[in-house]
């Protein structure tokens, strides 16, 4: 053998070898590769401190991370326990989704310049282990020519020191970008009945209601029926719980479930549902909050309900969607 062929002898023994190695390799190679996209996102920039003591709405057409930053400021800038006016803010996420309700979605830690988000989230929530990250949505206001905050995860009402669970990418998804609402089936105010007393209809009504009560409150729960309207599948129903002899549930019972802050009372309390029949079996779409007195009368049609059960024609539009809870 010629000292070229040598070389050339050598040179296909070490290429084998090569090949060798990266068949053993390959996998784990591939391995890596995954494991690096299973990564967490990085932040997608750095908002730094305007300097600003004074924040506004923004009032841009698509606002920058920082616009709606200083909207988000604006909004808090009431709240001692809620300024933030030299920190900076790593951007997690952000959305703007433009069309005929304009929505923005900003996902955010703050630090400083002396301390990174964890440091930053210790000193100002004592004991706290992890970043205060906050998620917030924006809509656009026609009244107010500017984007204003309509509710996010994150942070308590009076402060940053939330523990709350954010939002997942998906309920993110179905904030910025809900979908449209179901058609509601045609009928005329003609064919909504209040099925009377005792009927097999009004009973499963009310038994799809009764386990959300009984878990709280124990059980025998009874209601008292202030209002009752089904059609084409669907019912709007408002209640009055209370026990079997008429008495309201005792107020130890409900003050031990709901707290001392409820603002309703179990003499007088009402609830409001919104339901639907599916697969032969009634299932409450749409409920107001055990302490809250707010009307639920015209989110029927977020389940598609008919609107001649809430004694409309036609649903007004909507303007806002509920937040993931």
């Amino acid at each position: 053998m010629n000292a070229f062929e040598a070389a050339e002898a050598a040179a296909l023994k070490s290429k084998r070898g090569d090949l060798r190695w990266s068949a053993l390799f390959a996998p784990w190679l591939l391995l890596a590769s995954v494991a690096a996209l299973a990564q967490p996102a990085q932040p997608v920039s750095v908002v730094e401190p305007t300097g600003n003591l004074k924040p506004q709405y923004s009032k841009a057409q698509t606002p920058s991370p920082q616009q709606l930053i200083e909207t988000w400021r604006s909004f808090n800038q009431n709240m001692t326990d809620k300024k933030v006016d030299t920190e900076q803010f790593q951007i997690i996420a952000y959305r703007v989704a433009t069309g005929k309700i304009p929505r923005a979605f900003l996902q955010f830690q703050i630090f400083s310049s002396q301390a990174d988000p964890l440091a930053w989230a210790a000193q100002r929530c004592p004991g706290r282990t992890r970043p205060v990250e906050i998620q917030v949505y924006y809509q656009w206001s026609d009244d107010l020519g500017a984007w204003v905050p309509q509710g996010g995860r994150g942070e308590n009402d009076d402060n940053l020191c939330s523990d709350q669970t954010l939002w997942t990418s998906d309920q993110i998804e179905q904030v910025v970008n809900p979908k449209p609402l179901p058609t509601p089936p045609k009928i005329s105010r003609a064919d909504v009945s209040t099925p009377p007393a005792g009927s097999p209809v009004r009973a499963a009504i009310m038994d799809a209601l009764r386990p959300r009560y009984e878990s709280l409150f124990g059980a025998p729960i009874v209601f008292k029926v202030e209002t009752l309207r089904v059609a084409a599948g669907f019912a709007f129903v408002v209640v009055h719980p209370e026990r079997p002899n008429g008495a309201p549930i005792d107020q130890k019972t409900w003050t031990k479930a709901l707290t001392e802050q409820c603002f309703q009372y179990p003499a007088s309390v009402e609830h409001e549902y919104w339901m639907k029949l599916d697969g032969g079996v009634w299932k409450v779409g749409v409920k107001n909050d055990m302490c809250a007195d707010d009307s639920i009368s015209q989110e029927g049609d977020l389940i598609g309900a008919p609107p001649q059960l809430a004694g409309l024609d036609q649903w007004p539009e909507r303007e806002f969607m509920p937040l993931p809870e």
